[in-house]
């Protein structure tokens, strides 16, 4: 029996957007795909070995999760993202992820496919091109293509319905909408201990990566911005959304991130409303100092909660009684 090409897929970046997508569409075709573990320290520590200083620490844990994978897959994917809408940019570090990977990683074998509306390189066509490396059946690759993305649609909808859900819940504890790309909400070392201590101290966590991405475009249009990341428009109509529906917001941005740090600043000028605390991690941030500030930020809100009952309760008291 042949053995099944393996692909190995870095447990960072876009994988935390697309990896239904990808993971689904080699293997049907026939590949095993292989996961690199969760981030941990060792990861974290190899990828700022191998990045320049300039790097944010999202691309330094991308580094060390490439090159965790080396010697377990025959080939690593690692797109090539420059514009997914036309008019749109991606982040640079999309767009150079493979140089970056190729350059900075010794002995590994690298595929990539390249998405530009820019220049009218669609993903599709891309994908099926990436596809006829592993079977020569055009019929088997466009089928693999649909049943990939049909999934991952289904995957989309699934979490955006869960988070849906969340607000249905009574409103006792403070609820927090966490602002971050899925490839640092969604990091074992970035945004997930965020997420579990502050589930912890009892706050009901909302995830923006999670809202429905097609909402948050319709409700970026309402904000007077111009913003040319595609994925920061995504956070900002997601903020729009929840800034009546939660007690405050945590922008959770990796240093020394430009995009990231744009939108908070916008952000805070608008949002004067909603409380907001920003984190600001790389790779020597300590847990310690970082549970102090989510517990004060939790504190906080509890009390302002408290004092908007105060003030309805007094006025309720204070108000005229009818006629006897």
């Amino acid at each position: 029996m042949t053995a099944r090409t393996r692909i190995g897929l870095p447990r960072a970046m876009l994988y935390h957007k697309y990896h239904v997508l990808w993971s689904t569409f080699f293997e049907e075709l026939g590949c095993e795909t292989v996961v690199s573990p969760q981030t941990n320290k060792r990861i974290v520590v190899r990828g700022a070995a191998l990045a320049v200083d300039e790097s944010c620490l999202s691309m330094k844990i991308f580094l060390g999760h490439v090159e965790a994978l080396k010697g377990l897959a025959d080939h690593i994917l690692v797109p090539t993202i420059a514009s997914e809408i036309k008019g749109e940019e991606a982040c640079v570090k999309l767009m150079a992820a493979c140089d970056i990977a190729r350059h900075s990683v010794d002995d590994i074998s690298l595929i990539t496919y390249v998405v530009n509306e820019r220049r009218a390189i669609p993903e599709k066509r891309e994908m099926l091109r990436l596809g006829k490396m592993f079977s020569k059946n055009p019929f088997k690759v466009r089928a693999a293509y649909k049943k990939a993305k049909l999934t991952q649609y289904a995957h989309d909808r699934e979490l955006a319905r869960e988070q849906k859900s969340l607000l249905n819940q009574p409103w006792d504890a403070p609820r927090i909408l966490l602002v971050g790309h899925a490839y640092n909400n969604h990091d074992e070392f970035i945004g997930m201990p965020v997420k579990r201590y502050l589930e912890s101290l009892g706050a009901t966590v909302f995830d923006s990566e999670a809202f429905d991405h097609d909402l948050a475009r319709q409700l970026y249009a309402n904000i007077s911005t111009d913003v040319k990341w595609t994925y920061n428009k995504q956070l900002l109509g997601a903020v729009e959304y929840y800034r009546d529906k939660v007690d405050g917001m945590i922008f959770l941005v990796t240093f020394p991130c430009g995009p990231d740090s744009l939108m908070v600043e916008l952000c805070q000028r608008k949002l004067t409303d909603v409380p907001i605390a920003t984190l600001v991690l790389d790779e020597l941030t300590g847990e310690a100092g970082l549970r102090t500030r989510l517990e004060s930020l939790v504190d906080i809100l509890r009390m302002e909660a408290a004092n908007k009952q105060g003030d309805v309760a007094s006025k309720e008291s204070e108000a005229p009684r009818g006629a006897a």
